[in-house]
């Protein structure tokens, strides 16, 4: 059986390359990691439904990068 999540809980490689999201919720406002099936980038994107609008939409070439911008803008 694949490993889905890590020590720290969050999505493998594995898992997102098999089209998982990682997804953090607090007030409404909704952020999401993602990875486009068969290549990079990684995908972080916000939403604000309080508001009805995107925060930002973010790209790029490492999970590394990736995770350390949606543990940041999760919080």
């Amino acid at each position: 059986m694949p490993v889905m999540k890590n020590s720290k809980g969050q999505l493998t490689l594995y898992a997102l390359a098999c089209g998982y999201i990682e997804l953090s919720e607090t007030n409404n406002i909704r952020t999401k990691l993602w990875l486009e099936p068969g290549s990079a980038p990684y995908h972080v994107r916000q939403h604000d439904f309080n508001k009805h609008e995107r925060v930002f939409w973010e790209c790029f070439e490492t999970l590394t990068e990736a995770r350390n911008y949606f543990q940041v803008k999760s919080k």
